[in-house]
């Protein structure tokens, strides 16, 4: 690490968000040899990677699991010594239909689909309409997405009507939605389901060890991190940059760095930073805020399951979209002989009961889990109701990127990251954070 900053402060860059896009931000500049200071709101580190133990259970409270896609963040795990915690798991994605799972083998994926029950021979023959939508998702990886705008002009829900049958938009279409993005694609752009045939084509399903939480947490242990650090402005001032925030007893302060990186969610970046420019203030705020849920079932035993993840169409049910299999992640997730499920939660019953006692939000969801597995409930041991936050992009997101990144080329001294700058998972949000940093090392105002 350097001494004092060149404006003489302690640190070189604050960093504003300790999520995926701001601790990998924070891990390249302190790679570069910069002294970095990290700013998060919330009482830990990580964001949407979040994970509870609980008597021998390790569950993942936000992101399930990561991919062999996620070149970026694998490549952080293995600079930070963490290869050996990442665990790779089966693949097998099971659909429901008229109450039974159909497995499909996502390492041979083709193969599953073409001799599954799951789909009809006539549905099955009218996958080839699928080709082109195949075709046009390479172009939905991270640098390339901008291009996209093309195809952001209509919901998943509205495209898949217009070119596809309705079991094909029911078993396929939308339960991936669901069961993936937690949502039903009524209000979701096209281009984020390109981006999920981008993500999950050809990929390995992993998962860390001792939860998703241990990476961020192991990117936060040699930094100067302060939680509950409510940040109200950031300004570049004369040669440098002021932050104001209030800790968690409430006391104002005042840091002074020669940079900052804002790795916050959109609209809370465009309060943050009043000397941004109106287009992109007003680009940030067309980003949603969702809230979500996931629940967590600990179980007594082992359901008869091969599959890691059940997709569940709204005709099998109308809010439980996707259950993880947790104890299929990795060993040593659960005591021995027990399970543990994760199930996600559709996007607008969330928000509808996002103020519900947790009592009537279990209840609600135990009748619904033994539908889809039968006799799960004289099993369940405990169901822990999880709420979290989510950057969900509006249609007519990705048309826009492309100007909003070029405007970020130019900035100098307050960089911006964050879910705001591609579609929201992990991968993407680390690398909107090294993108950040790469930036700021160009700038050259930090020698």
């Amino acid at each position: 690490m350097t001494g004092p900053a060149p404006s003489g402060d302690p640190y070189d860059v604050i960093v504003v968000g300790a999520g995926p896009s701001g601790l990998a931000a924070a891990h390249r500049l302190a790679k570069a040899g910069l002294a970095v200071r990290i700013l998060e709101a919330t009482d830990r580190v990580g964001g949407k990677m979040s994970t509870r133990q609980r008597d021998g259970f390790v569950a993942d409270n936000g992101a399930l699991f990561v991919t062999s896609t996620y070149h970026n963040v694998l490549s952080i795990v293995d600079e930070v010594g963490m290869g050996n915690d990442v665990a790779p798991t089966k693949f097998i994605l099971s659909v429901v239909r008229d109450g039974v799972l159909h497995d499909l083998d996502g390492d041979h994926l083709v193969s599953s689909i073409a001799t599954t029950k799951l789909l009809s021979v006539r549905a099955k023959a009218e996958l080839v309409k699928l080709v082109p939508e195949l075709i046009r998702s390479r172009k939905a990886l991270y640098d390339r997405i901008p291009t996209t705008g093309r195809y952001d002009t209509e919901s998943v829900t509205d495209w898949a009507r217009a070119h596809l049958s309705p079991e094909l938009q029911e078993f396929l279409i939308g339960a991936v939605m669901r069961g993936i993005a937690a949502t039903s694609g009524d209000d979701t752009s096209r281009v984020d389901f390109l981006a999920l045939l981008t993500l999950l084509g050809g990929a390995k399903i992993l998962a860390f060890k001792d939860g998703m939480s241990s990476y961020p947490e192991r990117l936060a242990q040699d930094k100067k991190v302060d939680l509950g650090a409510a940040v109200n402005l950031v300004e570049d001032v004369d040669g440098g940059v002021t932050v104001k925030w209030a800790d968690v007893s409430g006391t104002q302060r005042i840091e002074r760095a020669a940079a900052c990186v804002v790795a916050t969610p959109g609209r809370v970046t465009a309060e943050l930073v009043p000397q941004l420019d109106d287009w992109r203030k007003g680009f940030l705020r067309r980003v949603k805020h969702n809230p979500e849920m996931i629940m967590t079932v600990g179980l007594s035993r082992r359901p008869a399951l091969r599959s890691t993840y059940v997709l569940v169409p709204k005709s099998e049910h109308p809010f439980i979209t996707g259950v993880m299999v947790d104890h299929h992640k990795a060993e040593g997730r659960v005591p021995g002989g027990k399970g543990l499920l994760t199930l996600a939660i559709l996007d607008t019953w969330a928000r509808d009961h996002w103020n519900d006692d947790d009592d009537d939000i279990r209840r609600a969801v135990l009748g619904g889990l033994e539908k889809i597995l039968p006799g799960i409930g004289d099993a369940v041991e405990f169901v822990d109701v999880n709420r979290w936050y989510l950057e969900v992009s509006p249609i007519g997101f990705y048309r826009d990127l492309g100007k909003f990144r070029a405007l970020c080329e130019h900035d100098t001294r307050i960089q911006l990251a964050g879910d705001s700058q591609s579609m929201q998972n992990i991968e993407a949000a680390t690398t909107t954070g090294l993108r950040a940093a790469d930036r700021l090392l160009a700038t050259g105002i930090l020698r």
